[in-house]
């Protein structure tokens, strides 16, 4: 009785497990790179392993680069510790945060700072925490600035030719550079992001899930 319980719980661990996410990023309509996130049980935790790799060509040379590394720890579904890196294009940035009993001390390359409650990051994986209210300040993951994002729903729609039934939402908001932030995104029943596209220096930065990518 004691192996069949210990069992059940395994498997309860096992479905509590995010699925993990492969992006397709393409800019209009050429790929350029990838964003995969990707997630383990760790103690009483789920982290997740964010990867992205954007490099844009023209005339076969290389134009523009963008890599960025992250690590984010989640406890009852608050975001408690995150480390990352970023390469913009040769400008190093980095944005790290850590809970010490019920303070979250943040530090990065737009400065450091204590809060009381676990931010939301810009990692975007998870629906509960990004689109609760119509008005968020969001934590920008690349420095540990913030992003404040108006976010409204759109209604549902059906996409990946028909596949998927989806929860559509846009995102308006604002860097501390006063670049504008346009994302339209979308989740499926499953509350599991699904696709993304966003408009960045006049281009349109496009996600494909790599399973129901049809262009690669």
């Amino acid at each position: 009785l004691i192996l069949i319980n210990l069992m059940l719980i395994e498997a309860d661990c096992k479905e509590s497990l995010p699925k993990d996410i492969n992006f397709n990023v393409y800019r209009n309509g050429e790929l350029i790179g990838y964003h995969n996130v990707n997630f383990v049980k760790e103690d009483n935790s789920v982290k997740a392993t964010i990867n992205i790799k954007f490099a844009v060509t023209f005339l076969g040379f290389t134009v523009y680069n963008y890599s960025h590394k992250n690590n984010e720890i989640w406890s009852n579904n608050l975001l408690t510790k995150l480390n990352s890196e970023t390469d913009k294009n040769g400008t190093l940035l980095n944005c790290n945060l850590n809970k010490e009993n019920s303070v979250f001390y943040i530090k990065g390359s737009y400065g450091k700072r204590t809060i009381n409650t676990s931010p939301t990051p810009t990692s975007y994986w998870n629906k509960e925490k990004l689109v609760l209210e119509e008005s968020k300040k969001v934590l920008n993951t690349q420095d540990c600035s913030y992003i404040d994002f108006k976010i409204s729903k759109k209604g549902e729609k059906l996409i990946y030719s028909n596949s998927i039934l989806t929860d559509h939402y846009k995102l308006i908001g604002e860097e501390h550079t006063g670049e504008k932030v346009d994302i339209d995104i979308w989740y499926n029943k499953n509350n599991e992001w699904v696709k993304m596209i966003f408009v960045k220096d006049g281009s349109t930065i496009e996600y494909f899930l790599d399973e129901y990518d049809r262009k690669k």
